[in-house]
């Protein structure tokens, strides 16, 4: 989610583009209509109903005469959203972070295979469906130790890394820079245009466009410190949340001198599942809950708005096409569903969404209490899937096709308030 340069809090989605709309493509065929600007727009007003619809259920919360048992049911909410929507979320992340690393491994460019890309390139969609699933809840560790920016800062600093590269020397200092690390780091060393990248070009010189004087041998060496420096971070996460965390990632942890406990001294999930407690940041349930549904930061509502107006808004609607979030692996348009799936997931309380069976729930909580409100927050969040899903892809093509400008050629600006 993290962004490096300042970007607007949020547009006026529902604003008419400063363009014109063009028809369907007569045609009835298969192929994707790339001038198209209704499904952009579509997608852009679906994420704005889950913004008012999650807000609405919030409102709900705060204004009902809460029994004590409905109190105990959402602090209860609040436990099952930590033990299996959170914890298990990281855990995940972790897992498919360590098997992106060890398809590298240390390997040379003479060393390496094409399974090994192909392992590392399929472990890389694995973390980072993980890690956008995990995006509805930023508010913590994520926020409060900085780690979001070490994983996930984009657009990629292409001018930086070429300047590492062509020195042919990562130092500390190298690894300190956050617009060069982390996912979309790794994603530019193994896929070009959507696929993974061969053996033959890491033994070579990169035929990317600025980057024809660096050694293919070179990004190997880099994508390996960083594949080390993410997994950590992911492990960061895991240990964070976690009661009764993984010793050995404990050990990585605090043998990093990596901060994962509240300025309390607990795991961010007791303090989320004890909130009110003097030792809880949290002043009381519906703080908990708020962190939970609609802050500004680090919540459902603020990552759907960060979908909406930023990931596909920036590019779509403002033309900033450098915005692009996944260019290089074209998994953009998966990225901003898995973030709708991170907010489907906190409202059915369980990782598989509305497909899972969690017994408590928001989703329960709602269809006994206000089955209206949480018909609709429900019917918001399928609709803004499947929206972002019937945009043309690979998104980048489709906003470089709209705005007549290429992804490579577009200059990196920093985009006004």
């Amino acid at each position: 989610m993290k962004t490096i340069f300042k970007f607007a809090l949020s547009f006026m989605i529902t604003g008419a583009l400063g363009m014109g709309f063009v028809s369907c493509s007569s045609d009835d065929d298969d192929t994707p209509d790339f001038n198209n600007k209704v499904y952009g727009q579509q997608a852009m007003n679906a994420c704005e109903d889950v913004i008012n619809q999650l807000n609405l259920a919030m409102t709900r919360i705060e204004k009902s005469n809460l029994t004590d048992a409905q109190k105990a049911e959402l602090q209860q909410i609040l436990e099952n959203n930590v033990d299996n929507v959170i914890v298990p979320t990281y855990k995940n992340l972790a897992d498919a972070a360590e098997k992106l690393q060890k398809s590298l491994g240390d390997l040379s460019a003479n060393e390496i295979t094409q399974q090994n890309i192909d392992n590392a390139c399929a472990a890389f969609k694995e973390a980072r469906a993980w890690w956008e699933k995990s995006e509805a809840f930023l508010g913590g560790a994520a926020s409060d130790f900085d780690i979001d920016p070490g994983i996930d800062s984009w657009p990629l600093n292409r001018d930086l890394l070429h300047s590492y590269f062509t020195t042919g020397e990562f130092s500390e200092e190298a690894l300190d820079d956050q617009s060069i690390l982390g996912f979309h780091a790794l994603e530019f060393v193994l896929f070009r245009d959507g696929k993974n990248r061969t053996v033959a070009e890491f033994q070579s010189n990169d035929t990317y466009k600025g980057f024809t004087d660096v050694k293919g041998a070179e990004e190997l060496k880099y994508a390996e410190a960083v594949a080390k420096e993410l997994v950590l971070s992911c492990y960061n996460l895991e240990v964070a949340w976690s009661e009764t965390p993984n010793a050995e990632r404990l050990k990585a942890v605090q043998d990093a001198d990596r901060d994962y406990l509240t300025k309390k001294g607990k795991s961010f999930g007791w303090n989320m599942k004890n909130s009110g407690s003097t030792e809880s940041t949290f002043d009381g349930l519906n703080d908990a809950l708020s962190q939970v549904l609609n802050d500004d930061e680090g919540s459902a509502v603020a990552i759907a708005d960060e979908v909406g107006s930023g990931k596909i808004g920036h590019p779509f609607q403002s033309g900033y096409i450098f915005y692009v979030e996944s260019p290089y692996s074209y998994n953009s348009l998966t990225d901003f569903q898995n973030n709708i799936r991170s907010i489907e997931n906190v409202w059915y309380g369980n990782t598989n969404g509305a497909k899972g069976n969690a017994k408590v729930s928001l989703s329960q909580w709602f269809a006994k209490n206000d089955s209206k409100t949480g018909q609709a927050v429900e019917a918001a969040i399928s609709s803004a899937i499947s929206k972002i899903g019937a945009i043309p892809g690979p998104f980048v093509k489709y906003v470089s096709t709209i705005w007549n400008k290429s992804f490579e050629d577009d200059e990196v600006v920093e985009i006004p308030e």
